[in-house]
């Protein structure tokens, strides 16, 4: 990842996917996540979620781009 999508991850993708509302069960599930991974499986889930992430932002600014005449 460049550090342009970093920069980009942490400042806007990642504050824009933690601020969506989860409801009971998503929290639950959150947690449970969290409390049965090791702190290295931690770091290497967030990397994944980060990688990931970054190439669902990617793909929408791409099929903006493309759609932008359609729209």
């Amino acid at each position: 990842m460049t550090d342009l999508m970093r920069c980009m991850y942490e400042n806007y993708i990642k504050p824009q996917i933690e601020s969506q509302p989860k409801d009971d069960t998503e929290s639950m599930w959150f947690d449970l996540l969290g409390n049965e991974l090791y702190p290295y499986q931690k770091q290497a889930f967030q990397e994944a979620l980060a990688y990931f992430a970054v190439q669902g932002f990617r793909l929408g600014l791409r099929t903006g781009v493309t759609l932008q005449s359609d729209l």
